[in-house]
């Protein structure tokens, strides 16, 4: 029978000394791991996974909690609770002198810090006598400090001393000032540090406790805080009081001097100016001046109406003088000529003008005219006269209103010096009668003024301890150690490179599974014919479940051979080859392993345990020597085996050659299925070379032990000499410790339901490679 071919892209070595390995170069690029297919399961594996981690640092912590918690002293809060208001009632109308209008913010923050203000807290000090009361003392200026805390801070102290050169120690721990000035300032700091003022956010409330060692101590001096802010807010309020009207009275006195000054200086100007007043009642420039000016504009009236009569009476005659008009005389003359007139119209009908009758009516009548027109002339030079003297009066009064206007403003002249002297006066009596009036508002206010701080709620005595609180402590540990211990677990599988899920390797790398070994636990036996030993066993049908998944896997052309090879050594690939080759066997199939692991190999010492391993096999018969006996039996009709023979000084040489490719097809033509155990990756490239001249390769891979570096490696070394991945095992397997392989299993260990009652199995036996 003729070997097959040789690839054409794939050129044997011209000689034994030569070869052709394939180039690491990256090709095609690694698929992204889709980030969607991360499920909640995932992280409850990485939980499960790390539990011991986890509940460790939970432990750690709550145990270091509760030492630090219960080693901690007693500590007792009081609580007392002012109401401020931000303005106090007025009794009078006027505002006291220490009154402001702040924003409501700005106005607690300010009382907030005046309650923790060094003044009060020295009062209260003061008031309660602290610098000897035994607890304070105890606190402050015991030998044995209380508590874990205080000696490991006692110890850094001295620590840090101790780094201090002696001459300078005194001036840093203040043995330059005096014992009765450190104690005080030492109370205070214990008074400070105790001190908690809490205002409220939605009312005019501010809360005050102090915490201590004692029960006593912290109730007298959360009292005492509110009564002394009380107390010393009235002191401020007399303080200022007292000030403004010292100072009041000071600026009255001086007030009351310049008025004094001022009213003297204005009365001997007046004096000598001689000016009694410029009030226009009490002066008779001025009263004269406004009596001419109303004259003037009365006769300005009288000459505007009298010349308007008698430029009428000039333009259209005297008869149409009101004056004319209004004359009973002129009216009864005029009656009398129409009367006649209408007789002549009679008369005149029947007579001429020269009848005697008609001459007498005429004659009468031409009479009454010539009295009507002296009549209106009398009245138009009585217009005339009236209009002459309107016009003289006019005239007169104007030369009396310039005369004296020029008196008045010589008065006024006079006058401006003086007005600028009163008008000092005025002001000055203002000042003085303004202060006059605070002074006596302060004075009437100062036995009425009210508080604007009340106490509300004075602090009792605490029962229970305050600090230390042990359930919230504890509660928070516990809360704190199991975040930490997740925060541990995830950070730790974040930078772990080790493939933890074998979902990872189908949705990550795109290799597909095809198995999931558990991890074996035996008494005595090797794994290596586990097939004949405990065919029923969960290992052995997963075996069988991943013979299947080759079998039906869409590259079933490419699964007829292929290499089996791992990342690293001891991770079970000899003992899977051997039992895939028994499984295929028992199956029908003509099998054939060949062990191509030239570096070590041990598919002889499984099936010719015996047999010597530097005997006929694989190198010898690529070292171009004639080995007949290549090709062995091991008592079963399907399957027979090629031992890997001498271990050769350079394998890669040896299976790159011509005679290795020709001996595959051959092999492909006689069996039904070519296994060759390959070695590991790592480091070697006999895999590479393997995979050119068989149908695909299947990785071994161990969870926890092969990382996804590895993994990342083998699958780009594989796409560059453009081999094919037939899939992945996964050995070793421990269900006890993972979470999610279950599912993996599950199917495999209902064959053994009938050994549920068998002695538990001691010993743990991991796949040997």
């Amino acid at each position: 029978m003729q070997p097959k071919p040789i690839d054409d892209h794939y050129p044997a070595p011209s000689g034994a000394g030569s070869m052709n390995l394939p180039s690491t170069d990256i090709r095609d690029a690694m698929p992204e791991w889709d980030a969607e297919e991360v499920h909640l399961r995932d992280y409850l594996d990485v939980v499960l996974r790390r539990k011991w981690l986890i509940i460790s640092t939970l432990l750690l912590v709550f145990v270091t909690t509760l030492f630090l918690t219960l080693s901690q002293p007693k500590l007792y809060r009081a609580a007392s609770t002012l109401e401020v208001v931000p303005q106090n009632q007025n009794v009078t109308k006027f505002e006291a002198v220490d009154s402001s209008d702040p924003r409501a913010g700005e106005f607690y923050d300010t009382q907030v810090q005046l309650l923790e203000s060094r003044q009060l807290l020295a009062r209260v000090a003061e008031r309660l006598q602290l610098q000897d009361h035994p607890v304070v003392v105890e606190a402050l200026f015991g030998d044995d400090e209380p508590g874990l805390l205080a000696q490991i801070k006692g110890m850094l102290r001295e620590l840090v001393l101790s780094f201090i050169p002696a001459d300078r120690r005194g001036r840093a721990t203040g043995a330059a000032i005096d014992d009765q000035t450190m104690k005080q300032e030492s109370v205070l700091g214990f008074l400070g540090s105790g001190l908690s003022v809490d205002p409220s956010r939605t009312g005019m409330l501010i809360g005050v406790s102090f915490i201590s060692p004692d029960r006593r101590l912290s109730r007298d001096v959360a009292n005492s805080m509110a009564d002394e802010f009380v107390q010393w807010n009235m002191e401020k309020k007399m303080e200022a009081s007292d000030l403004a009207r010292n100072f009041l009275m000071k600026q009255i006195d001086r007030s009351k001097i310049n008025l004094e000054k001022a009213e003297e200086k204005l009365n001997q100007f007046a004096q000598q100016a001689g000016i009694v007043s410029l009030d226009t009642k009490h002066n008779s420039v001025y009263r004269q001046l406004e009596d001419l000016n109303a004259a003037l504009s009365a006769a300005e009236a009288e000459l505007i109406n009298r010349r308007a009569n008698f430029d009428q009476a000039r333009k259209e005659g005297p008869s149409t003088l009101p004056e004319v008009m209004a004359s009973p005389m002129i009216g009864e003359l005029k009656a009398e000529y129409a009367r006649l007139h209408a007789e002549y119209e009679n008369q005149h009908v029947i007579f001429q003008d020269d009848f005697p009758e008609v001459r007498a009516l005429l004659e009468r009548m031409e009479s009454i005219s010539e009295r009507i027109a002296e009549e209106e002339n009398k009245l138009f030079a009585t217009v005339r006269n009236q209009y002459e003297a309107a016009l003289g009066k006019k005239n007169a009064l104007e030369q009396r209103v310039a005369q004296q206007m020029r008196l008045a403003m010589d008065l006024n002249e006079r006058t401006t010096q003086y007005k600028i002297m009163s008008r000092e006066v005025e002001t000055n009596k203002q000042i003085y009668q303004s202060l006059l009036e605070r002074s006596r508002e302060i004075e009437s206010m100062a036995g009425i003024s009210s508080s604007n701080i009340h106490i509300v709620d004075e602090a009792s005595l605490p029962i229970f301890p305050a600090k230390p609180n042990v359930r919230r402590n504890l509660m928070l540990a516990v809360v704190l150690g199991l975040f930490t211990g997740l925060g541990l677990a995830y950070f730790l599988e974040y930078f772990t490179d080790h493939i933890a899920n074998p979902d990872e390797i189908t949705d990550r790398f795109r290799i597909p599974l095809l198995g999931v070994l558990p991890l074996v636990k035996k008494a005595n036996g090797s794994l290596d014919k586990a097939l004949e030993t405990d065919p029923r066993a969960p290992f052995c049908e997963a075996l069988r479940t991943t013979s299947v998944s080759l079998q039906l896997s869409g590259a079933s052309d490419k699964s007829k051979s292929f290499v089996i090879t791992s990342m690293r050594p001891e991770e079970g690939k000899t003992t899977l080859a051997a039992n895939l080759a028994q499984t295929f066997a028992m199956a029908g199939e003509k099998v054939v392993l060949v062990d191509g692991d030239l570096r070590r190999p041990r598919v002889h010492k499984i099936f010719n345990p015996g047999g010597a391993s530097n005997g006929p096999g694989l190198s010898r018969f690529l070292a171009n020597n004639s080995d007949p006996g290549l090709v062995r039996q091991n008592g079963h009709q399907n399957l027979s085996f090629i031992p890997a023979g001498p271990i050769p000084p350079n394998p890669v040489e040896l299976l790159v050659s011509k005679r290795f490719g020709e001996l595959i097809r051959e092999l492909e033509v006689r069996y039904d299925r070519v296994i060759v155990d390959g070695p590991p990756m790592q480091g070697f490239a006999d895999t590479l070379v393997l995979s050119r001249h068989l149908g695909g390769v299947v990785l071994v891979s161990s969870v926890g032990q092969t990382t996804r570096e590895e993994l990342r490696h083998f699958k780009k070394s594989m796409t560059n000499v453009r081999s094919t991945i037939l899939g992945c095992i996964i050995n070793k397997v421990d269900l006890t410790k993972r979470y999610g392989y279950q599912s993996y299993y599950k199917y495999y260990t209902y064959t053994n339901y009938a050994e549920a009652g068998d002695t538990k199995r001691k010993n743990t036996q991991a796949l040997p490679s």
